[in-house]
């Protein structure tokens, strides 16, 4: 009777323990991405649903944490990083009053207020980091003075979704140092005469135009194309963020947050082909930038590769 009695003992506490471990690999499956978040120092309380990421175009990387208040659902927090683990951009949304309010990374230069730091990641198999510093309230109004947040945590990554790459990524390098992927083309009406620019802000606060062009690159014949300073036709404009931190959200260029550099130099364009169904455009760009007549930037052979 003994016997019998130490038998369904030892078969109740094996049944225990493997209700346990069911349980606890049931949440690592259903809870594979992690947040650990504070604000000004508080753990926060917030009701969050969902932690996600996503590696996008061999280049960037997604992950965005959802939170319920009020039956609401929403983004409280996205931040946007290269695969080198260089910042792109932070989102937060304090969700602590009666209405929301929207916290960015400042504008041009979005590490200057925020760090990343412990970067890890094996491409969607893994993900971990740990972010610091201050996002700045969005605002319209120049004059009106930053409104902050201190935010810090770690992310961890395990499961990413699954994303298809549909675009083609515009980018340029300067002397490897500087990079420019997000370019844009912009066509303006001047009278009769189509103009069209390209322009283009790095992360470490560079910002580089190509303007005064008649036709689209993909138009244009393939050659070269010198400029200086004070020309009126094509040539490429080249700026130095120097301004203090803050957030519009937008990309508009306040001109004494800026250094305007004297250019000369030329840009060539080298080839026009088709990727991935893209038509795609290749330059090199060589041009030196100087203020007050002191030459501070020479680029040599510099890549702009852009598509349509």
């Amino acid at each position: 009777m003994k016997k019998i009695l130490i038998l369904l003992i030892i078969v109740l506490n094996i049944g225990c323990s493997s209700d346990s471990i069911i349980e606890e690999n049931t949440e690592l499956i259903e809870n594979p991405n992690k947040i650990d978040l504070k604000v000004n120092g508080l753990s926060t309380t917030e009701n969050i649903l969902e932690i996600s990421s996503y590696f996008s175009c061999d280049r960037d990387l997604n992950v965005a944490v959802t939170s319920e208040k009020d039956n609401v659902t929403g983004d409280l927090l996205v931040i946007n990083l290269t695969k080198d683990g260089e910042l792109k951009s932070i989102y937060f949304a304090d969700k602590s009053g009666n209405f929301r309010q929207d916290y960015y990374s400042p504008d041009f230069i979005p590490a200057s207020t925020i760090t990343i730091s412990e970067f890890e990641f094996i491409a969607n198999t893994k993900l971990k980091f740990k972010f610091s510093g201050q996002v700045i309230k969005n605002k319209n109004n120049f004059l009106e003075p930053n409104e902050t947040i201190t935010i810090e945590g770690t992310v961890e990554i395990n499961k990413f979704i699954n994303n298809q790459c549909n675009t083609f990524v515009n980018y340029m390098t300067l002397n490897d140092d500087i990079e420019l992927s997000n370019i844009s083309r912009i066509n303006q009406n001047d009278q009769q005469n189509t103009i069209v620019c390209y322009e283009g802000t790095s992360l470490n606060g560079y910002n580089i135009v190509i303007k005064n062009l008649s036709q689209n690159l993909m138009e244009m014949p393939l050659g070269t194309y010198s400029f200086f300073n004070n020309s009126i036709t094509e040539k490429i404009e080249f700026r130095k963020y120097i301004g203090m931190p803050k957030s519009f959200s937008t990309t508009f260029l306040i001109p004494t947050d800026w250094i305007l550099y004297e250019t000369q130099g030329n840009f060539t364009i080298m080839e026009r082909t088709t990727i991935n169904g893209f038509q795609v455009v290749k330059l090199k760009l060589n041009f030196s930038a100087a203020q007050n007549g002191t030459v501070e930037y020479i680029f040599t052979n510099s890549d702009f590769i852009t598509a349509y």
